[in-house]
């Protein structure tokens, strides 16, 4: 009965209708446990209500002509649902106890069901339906009234609800349940084909890849790697425990850089079973929770235990980031609890027995701080994008081509490249060939280059006052420079690409604090030279930025050329993060000193805008100057000029 409708539901109606015909068998003075089996159609549950009350109304009667005779009042009925206890449970002293189930359930095996005074089976009469009906304001005949009980009591609610006959209802019921029915039959599929992908044990997997030592551009990974390798078949042949072997590596580096390509080299390097996995996968093989984040991340490491010895690549490592360093609670709550499970699947020697884990990511500074401790991924290694001669190896091996295969002329034009951008290149080249129905050739592989788009001239323009200013604070500053250049074309599909650079060698000397302070301000160049031309910088300074800060973290906290002389001997740049971090002083006195070297590269600029100007004129109609060219204009610049006032 609803909070809001004080009158009895159809079903509840249904209900004490016949439940007053079960008393009525019974008789005012039956005594005994008795259990009353109610229709499939129905539940014991939407009986239980009904019978109470009707118990509650004659015994109210019968206490009143038992305390007018001088006797203690004592219950006749009482009813309870029939559970798992069996009739052990549920007694409150009445004479006379019912306990309502539905017709089959499993609940009727219980041993105690033996010792019952007997079972009612309840039948749904037509003639009661159509009095319950009637109750609830609608008319209907007997064949409707069978119609009805032969619905489901959520059925038969609606049914008497609609102003349809009841006949149509009914065929509309028939096709409801066949509708039921086939949708359960996909959930059980589902279901059954869930567990099984659940039970099932993973085969032994080795990847079917190049290993390490054919691949090109992972420089100090690749030594690693190989180094690894060799670790790998001490330990297999008993010469050395798995603790002493090098068994977890970060790598970090710019999408596309081949982390994933290296994590499966490796495995088929060491003949591994392969195991990779993710945050967003772990997460999305269930609905969302953390408890099936974490039993997809255990399973994985399980997987690797059970084959090992094992490569578990995961990626995208910087999504468990430190713990306490959201700022939400709840959310650093989930945060804690998935990093915690994973330092588990990392902790112990023996538990790890036979697995390296390789964590990748696009940038490593947000990682916990615990991930990275020894025994865990305490090795970091970047990969960077190949240089020119790896990025030609690369092509030559996606090509499938020998040394007799010129590739040098596309050396230029391969510049920003990542391995996953030639992988495409190569690709692309070769369909050119199979379209062309003939042997690759050199046209085939230029024809797969994007199409370049050519820079604007105002783009030209601010790239190259952005890197004069590097050259000409550096060039004050005593430095050596040896080149500037403007690229005037980029390709928009590559991920990474050189807009433009000042190549310059810093003074040979002793890099002491001045000598840091000296390249921290050219470094601070070109964001001083947008500033004083454009009035703001872009952000194309990231880089520079970045390299700025850490720069002067390193000086501060590892060289002891800071407040304290302390080090921890960090140079990697996801540790220099960590100690700004944890150490809000070092942080605020690189801020201090960074503003200082902004400053001075302004004023550098300032004092020299004539040869800045110059300059900046000179590469952007040329897009390249000489080192000497930009040493000489400088110079010019600054000497003495002689008045020719008369």
């Amino acid at each position: 009965m609803s909070r809001f409708d004080p009158r009895p539901s159809f079903e509840a109606a249904i209900a004490r209708l016949h439940f007053i015909d079960v008393i009525t068998t019974l008789g005012q003075e039956a005594s005994g446990t008795y259990i009353v089996t109610v229709p499939e159609e129905t539940e014991a549950e939407k009986w239980l209500r009904p019978a109470l009350a009707y118990i509650q109304a004659i015994q109210h009667v019968s206490d009143i002509e038992e305390a007018v005779d001088g006797v203690k009042p004592q219950a006749a009925y009482d009813a309870a649902l029939l559970t798992a206890d069996g009739i052990y449970s549920g007694h409150t002293g009445a004479r006379c106890a019912l306990y309502l189930t539905e017709a089959g359930h499993d609940d009727l095996r219980h041993p105690s069901v033996r010792l019952a005074d007997g079972i009612i089976d309840v039948g749904l009469d037509p003639e009661l339906v159509v009095q319950a009906a009637a109750e609830m304001g609608r008319d209907i005949t007997a064949d409707e009234a069978k119609l009805l009980i032969s619905m489901p009591w959520r059925h038969r609610r609606l049914a008497l609800l609609s102003p349809r006959p009841v006949p149509e209802s009914h065929d509309l019921h028939l096709l409801a349940l066949e509708a039921e029915a086939a949708a359960k039959v996909v959930e059980d599929l589902r279901k059954a084909e869930k567990d099984e992908k659940k039970n099932k044990t993973p085969k032994r997997i080795v990847p079917d890849v190049r290993p390490l030592d054919e691949l090109h551009g992972y420089g100090e990974a690749k030594n690693w790697g190989l180094e690894l390798a060799r670790d790998i078949d001490d330990w297999r042949r008993g010469d050395i425990a798995w603790s002493d072997v090098d068994n977890g590596v970060l790598l970090s580096g710019p999408p596309g850089c081949g982390k994933t390509t290296y994590a499966a080299a490796l495995a088929k390097t060491l003949d591994a079973h392969f195991v990779s996995g993710s945050y967003s996968a772990w997460l999305g093989t269930g609905d969302g929770h953390q408890g099936n984040l974490i039993i997809a991340m255990r399973a994985a490491f399980d997987e690797a235990r059970l084959h090992a010895p094992s490569v578990i690549l995961i990626d995208e490592i910087d999504n468990f980031v430190q713990r306490g360093s959201i700022g939400d609670g709840r959310a650093d709550e989930w945060t804690r609890g998935v990093v915690n499970a994973l330092l588990e699947c990392m902790d112990g020697a023996l538990e790890r027995e036979g697995v390296v884990v390789v964590g990748a990511t696009n940038d490593a500074s947000g990682i916990d701080t615990a991930l990275r401790r020894a025994g865990r991924l305490d090795r970091h290694i970047g990969i960077k994008l190949p240089d020119r001669e790896a990025r030609l190896a690369i092509l030559a091996q996606h090509l499938d081509v020998g040394e007799d295969f010129a590739l040098d002329l596309f050396g230029r034009h391969t510049e920003g490249m990542s391995g996953a951008d030639l992988e495409r290149l190569a690709r692309d080249a070769r369909r050119n060939a199979r379209r062309d129905r003939c042997k690759l050739k050199h046209q085939h592989v230029a024809r797969a280059f994007p199409r370049r788009t050519r820079r604007s001239d105002d783009d030209i323009r601010h790239i190259a006052a952005h890197e004069i200013g590097h050259a000409v604070v550096a060039a004050v500053l005593g430095a050596r420079v040896h080149e500037v250049f403007v690229q005037r074309e980029y390709d928009p599909a590559v991920s990474a690409q050189v807009a433009g650079a000042a190549v310059v060698q810093t003074r040979e000397t002793r890099r002491d604090y001045q000598w840091h302070l000296d390249r921290v301000a050219h470094i601070l160049g070109g964001m001083a030279a947008e500033q004083m031309v454009y009035g703001a910088h872009t952000d194309g300074v990231i880089v520079d930025l970045s390299e700025a800060t850490n720069m002067l973290t390193y000086v501060l906290s590892t060289v002891g050329m800071g407040e304290s002389l302390g080090s921890d001997g960090h140079r990697d740049p996801a540790a220099l993060v960590n100690a700004r971090q944890f150490d809000p002083r070092l942080r605020q006195r690189v801020e201090d000193i960074l503003q200082e070297q902004a400053v001075r590269a302004r004023d550098i600029l300032e004092r020299n805008r004539s040869a800045f100007h110059e300059l900046a004129e000179r590469l952007a109609a040329r897009c390249r100057l000489d080192g000497e060219e930009v040493h000489a204009v400088v110079d010019g610049f600054a000497q003495p000029q002689l008045s020719l006032a008369i």
